[in-house]
Parts: C-alpha cells; structure tokens; sequence
C-alpha cells in the first residue's frame, strides 16, 4: 500500500459570493447548483479511486456510479467496513489505516466535503494536492456553513484567507459558464 505522501488528493467545493457550501439548515440550495459545475465536479470524482466525504453527505446523496467511498464521521471508533461505504473517525484510524480497508490501489481521492472533512485536508501531512474553488456568482446564504471552520464574511475572512494561510496559492481562472468559474489552489512548492 502507498503512503499518504504519495497519494493525490483532490478538494472540490461549490460556494456563493459569500463562501458557503450550505444553507443555515445544512442542506446545498438549488442556487448553488449548476449543470456545468456539476460536470466538472462529477468528472473529478470519476477520475479518483476514492470519495471522501462528512456523513450527513453520504446519507444525503446518492451514489448510483456505485464509486468507493471514504465517509468520515464521530459515530465510530476506526474504521468500519460498510456495505456501500468504509466509514473512517480520524480520531481513531489515519487516513492510511482508512484507505487499507478498501483492499485495493489507492493513488487518488477526491474530497467532496462538508466543512470539517475540508478543514481536515488543509495541513499536512495529508492536505491537499490541489483545492478547486468553484463559485456561483450572485448566490448568498445569510447564515449556512461555510466551506472551512474560519469563513467569516461579516469580518472579511474568504476561503481564499484560509487556504493562503494555509499555504495555497490560486492557480487559474476558469470560466464554467456564465457567473460560474473555478479556481484550482494548490500548495506552495517548500
């Protein structure tokens, strides 16, 4: 099995001009979803081995490409194999220990969040490979979740704070569709 320095990990978030991934009930709100988006984001999960996402994620959206998941919650000790899933608390297994139960190569996952499964990939030793910002321009949610922990609109702190004090630099601009665009952040070379 390869270790975590050789692994890619991918993040992939959606946000508003306010850099929420959710509603204030915790739920994603059509105004963030856009087909183009969906594309791009739907084609970065094909590409990787493994999903990872928060559980309320998981029970929440379907899988029907039947991909290997990687569901991070408290509700368990370690690791636990699942019928549709391996279910993985940080607190008791690495992410090494988690990604072994799958019993097959491992080279690359893709984060898919919610908020603390994000905040999880900023540091090393297992932070990012690259972070793709997607954002739907004109959509806010006055009180929903923000992508990472610290996003605070109200006192001027973006996901792009988190992520360059977290040592990621923006890489280009891409334009998905009209008032949509992505930014890949990745980690600045040492």
């Amino acid at each position: 099995m390869m270790t975590i320095r050789e692994l890619r990990i991918d993040g992939y978030a959606v946000v508003g001009d306010d850099d929420r991934i959710a509603d204030a009930d915790g739920f994603m709100p059509d105004e963030l979803k856009n087909d183009a988006e969906w594309q791009f984001f739907q084609a970065g999960l094909d590409a990787c081995d493994v999903t990872v996402l928060g559980r309320k994620s998981h029970d929440i959206t379907p899988n029907p490409k039947r991909r290997r998941r990687l569901v991070m919650t408290r509700s368990i000790a370690d690791v636990e194999v699942n019928v549709a899933c391996i279910l993985w608390n940080p607190a008791g297994a690495t992410l090494d220990q988690a990604l072994q139960a799958f019993d097959a190569p491992i080279n690359s996952i893709a984060v898919a969040g919610g908020r603390e499964v994000f905040d999880y990939f900023l540091k090393p030793p297992h932070r990012f490979s690259c972070f793709n910002l997607s954002r739907i321009y004109g959509v806010t949610l006055p009180d929903g979740v923000g992508v990472f922990t610290g996003v605070d609109p109200q006192k001027g702190v973006l996901a792009e704070h988190i992520l360059k004090e977290n040592g990621f630099q923006p890489g280009v601009r891409w334009i998905l569709d009209s008032d949509v665009d992505v930014v890949a952040w990745r980690p600045e070379e040492a």
